[in-house]
């Protein structure tokens, strides 16, 4: 490897419109499968199992107005957020090129959202669910073959039934060769925690692959996390609603974004590390992305607190909190953030990633940069793991 190689640890596709339309089962699916469509060149309507998932005529008008845009106005403006590079993986690699990435590892966009609890009833049937990830793995797997020594991708299982997940799990790992499984930071089975023993065979087959389990969070109120539980987004089956602030009591994405997904990773890692699951399946690697790092130490802290001061947990732990994230668990970082080197340094540079968010709006063109601006004060070799080489090992990238 060149010395320094730079890795983005957390970057996105953006499916494109056609993706399940063109893969999916029409005799079996027929109207469930998302879609696309366009009226008038204007509004945009994403349906899945034949509901409204993103988008709308009314919904637009009223949001565009809202605003003081005219639809045309309101359209285009959420077109210029959209990048070539989340569909294309040539436009993506000249981007990186551009940007001075030299590898990137890539989570869905739409995909991430078939969680258990969604409120489209399609969503509840696991066979649909898992032929939509099946497709969003296939699609993924081909994108990446573009630039197979530069993109790698992480696969979507239908955890809410643990026994299609390893089988997911092992096709997605074993015939398309992507690096690994992510989920989202919440209970997918009976909205049992991720600790209970019913997750325990998907656990032992990751492990047993060698692969990461990615926990990354998504605002939306198809899981039983902290959007739907404290009200933080709008409940609705149509996500241009919850993620886009309709009124002063919900904070679409920016109040999801800021506080939904840091409850959600707090309580999913307080389950792993407290909850046996490191200590059960000690091989198992495990990252924690897109929630900000900062609050780590400051969570293991108390963590190792409360297992010294109330030691039941020592039952079933045979190591504090703290040692089985630093044996198994790597948190990712946004380069912005001012505490990323003293986060590193009390949990080990060997535990932390970087992550651009590509193209998402969070991203920017100066990222890596601002990641080697932050990282400059420390030692050469803490340096080169921290932009690039603790992610070629937590994913075990081939390079």
């Amino acid at each position: 490897m060149p010395e320094h190689l730079v890795v983005d640890g957390d970057g996105h596709t953006f499916e494109p419109a056609d993706l399940w339309v063109e893969r999916m089962d029409h005799a079996r699916w027929g109207d469930w499968i998302p879609r696309k469509v366009v009226e008038d060149e204007v509004y945009e309507t994403t349906y899945t199992g034949g509901v409204i998932r993103s988008g709308g005529r009314e919904l637009q008008d009223a949001m565009s107005a809202a605003v003081g845009m005219t639809p045309k106005e309101f359209h285009d403006m959420l077109e210029s957020l959209r990048v070539a590079g989340g569909h294309d993986p040539h436009a993506r690699v000249a981007d990186m090129d551009r940007d001075g990435i030299d590898v990137a590892v890539l989570y869905p966009s739409m995909a991430m959202f078939f969680g258990p609890n969604d409120l489209i009833e399609a969503l509840h049937d696991i066979e649909f669910v898992t032929d939509c990830q099946r497709a969003y793995n296939d699609w993924v797997a081909e994108y990446c073959s573009a630039s197979p020594e530069r993109l790698f991708a992480m696969a979507a299982v239908p955890l809410q039934d643990v026994d299609r997940a390893v089988s997911e799990a092992r096709r997605a790992v074993g015939d398309l060769g992507l690096q690994g499984v992510f989920i989202r930071p919440s209970a997918y089975v009976d909205e049992l925690p991720l600790n209970h023993s019913v997750y325990d065979p998907f656990w032992a087959a990751c492990q047993e692959l060698d692969v990461p389990v990615a926990l990354h969070p998504g605002v939306h109120v198809d899981t039983p996390g902290a959007c739907r539980k404290f009200g933080l987004v709008a409940e609705s089956e149509n996500m241009m609603i919850t993620n886009m602030a309709m009124d002063e009591l919900h904070g679409g994405s920016g109040l999801g974004q800021a506080v939904g997904n840091t409850v959600d990773m707090v309580v999913s890692m307080g389950r792993l590390l407290m909850g046996g699951v490191c200590e059960r399946f000690p091989r198992l690697r495990f990252l924690f992305l897109e929630s900000g790092g900062g609050w780590i130490p400051t969570q293991l802290e108390r963590m190792d607190e409360q297992v010294k001061a109330f030691p039941l947990e020592k039952r079933w732990l045979s190591l504090l909190p703290s040692e089985y994230f630093r044996r198994q668990c790597y948190a990712g970082f946004e380069p912005e953030e001012w505490n990323l080197v003293a986060c590193a340094e009390w949990l080990g540079t060997d535990r932390v990633l970087w992550a651009s968010d590509y193209p998402h709006p969070e991203f920017h063109p100066e990222v890596v940069k601002e990641v080697k601006e932050a990282v400059a004060g420390l030692p050469d070799d803490d340096q080169a793991r921290i932009l690039g080489r603790n992610a070629v090992e937590a994913y075990k990238l081939p390079l």
